[in-house]
């Protein structure tokens, strides 16, 4: 019995429908009439020539396609007449359709043996729905439009970092206020309107000693973070926003190298980390800050950095500059309350764009995906129940031919080995033809998650420099 797949086989077979189907119903009149022809051939036979020796019988063979040898052919293969899953082999129809059957000859050669069961299998050979409509949905595009997760990817998390500057310059005022307190009153506002789904957490440096030779060391070794990184709290961001004041130097780059370490809990392959700092004034604890901004960048975080200057002088403003370059980062200086609060507020819009967005696309992506496993084992399930129904209606139908005495005993058990044998190798076909398409929907699910993400990760926050 020929194998019904390969493997190579199905991931390029094109199941195409024949033009036509024969009709079963002629192929039992067929069979009908030869049955007649026979009888009356004996019927007009002299008596002379009843005594004489019989003639050599002719081959049983009966006009029927040979059963399909692979999934294609199983799709393509003419629905039985009694195709139904209520169909019994003690029907009426069923017996009749048996009873037209000559009998076998006793010597009766393999070939004659399967076109024999071919004809049985004919008779109730079901319908089975083509995977290649199955195959066409896996090959629909789902690359998401620019405008407007696998188990790892389900635990990403959108982490926010902002490394504040509390050296004694940040108490220089601007109207009214304080550098330091507009930079509070910012940060707590764009803290609030970050997405739901994000972590945030606050760094601030210099808040100790004073800007004195004798505080130096302790103010440069001033770096803390007043609040680890976890989903915002209104209360607990102000009460942490509350315990400092701007005080001595600028430890910045040990500021960064300290972000790389509250961070590294978030690995950049399956996690977004966004880092702001915000800084009035350039080094000036004699840190390499375009050093740590490398080695950040180099980091397994894979941070976006995003530097906001405060009302900094074009000499300074370099510095940062370099440290955002450094970083593969964005640099933008402020002047005002107004302008920090607009940057931060276009940080905060931008998240929430791309944070709704990306949760939407994999959303979609994940319920295509759900759709097209439960209709990739709907399609296994079919396919078996058709197999386990053709193969009892066929061979009870043997057993009855015998019953009929159409067929001798070692004939059917022979014929029933062949039919054991087909349906075999059928079952599992369709078990390899689910398996491949499963492997196909999750391919196709992890390549469109990645284009997902890489659209999300090219578009949040990326910042201009301005």
């Amino acid at each position: 019995m020929p194998r019904l797949f390969t493997p190579a086989a199905i991931i390029f077979f094109c199941f195409i429908f024949l033009a036509g189907c024969q009709d079963k119903q002629e192929t039992v009149d067929k069979v009908k009439e030869k049955e007649v022809v026979k009888v009356e051939e004996e019927e007009e036979k002299p008596a002379s020539e009843e005594t004489t020796a019989e003639p050599e019988a002719k081959p049983f063979h009966i006009d029927v396609p040979e059963m399909p040898s692979n999934l294609e052919e199983v799709v393509s293969y003419p629905v039985g007449l009694f195709a139904s899953k209520d169909t019994k082999v003690k029907d009426e129809a069923v017996q009749e359709a048996l009873d037209v059957i000559p009998p076998l000859s006793k010597t009766a050669n393999d070939e004659e043996l399967s076109n024999l069961l071919a004809y049985v299998y004919s008779l109730f050979k079901m319908d089975y729905d083509d995977p290649k409509v199955i195959i066409d949905s896996l090959s629909i595009a789902t690359t998401p439009e620019s405008e407007g997760i696998s188990e790892e990817e389900q635990t990403e998390t959108f982490n926010v970092e902002i490394i504040l500057d509390a050296s004694g310059s940040m108490k220089k005022t601007i109207g009214s206020k304080s550098m330091m307190e507009i930079a509070k009153e910012a940060i707590q506002e764009f803290a609030s309107t970050l997405p739901e789904e994000a972590n945030v957490g606050l760094r601030v440096y210099g808040h100790k000693g004073t800007g004195s030779d004798a505080d130096k060391a302790m103010s440069c070794a001033a770096n803390e973070l007043v609040y680890p990184i976890q989903p915002y709290s209104d209360s607990g961001l102000k009460e942490a926003l509350g315990k400092f004041n701007p005080s001595g130097w600028t430890p910045l780059a040990q500021s960064l190298l300290e972000a790389q370490q509250d961070l590294a809990q978030f690995k950049g392959e399956n996690h977004r980390n966004i880092i702001y700092l915000v800084s009035d004034g350039v080094e000036t604890c004699d840190g390499d800050p375009v050093a740590a901004a490398k080695s950040l960048k180099a980091s397994e975080i894979s941070p976006v950095v995003n530097i906001i200057g405060f009302d900094l002088g074009s000499k300074d403003e370099q510095q940062l500059m370099d440290v955002a370059e450094a970083a593969g980062g964005t640099y933008v200086n402020v002047r005002n309350h107004e302008q920090l609060k607009s940057q931060f507020n276009k940080a905060s819009a931008d998240a929430n764009k791309w944070m709704t967005w990306y949760q939407k696309e994999k959303s979609a992506t994940y319920d295509l995906a759900i759709s097209q496993q439960s209709a990739i084992y709907k399609l296994s399930n079919s396919w078996k129940n058709n197999i386990f129904k053709e193969k009892y209606l066929v061979q009870f139908s043997l057993q009855s031919l015998h019953t009929k005495g159409k067929i001798e005993k070692e004939q059917e058990l022979k014929m029933y080995n062949m039919a054991k044998e087909f349906y075999k190798e059928h079952f599992e076909s369709v078990e390899e033809m689910k398996n491949t398409l499963v492997d196909a929907r999750d391919e196709n699910l992890a390549s469109s998650l990645a284009e997902i993400k890489e659209i999300y990760n090219q578009n949040v926050s990326p910042g201009k420099k301005e």
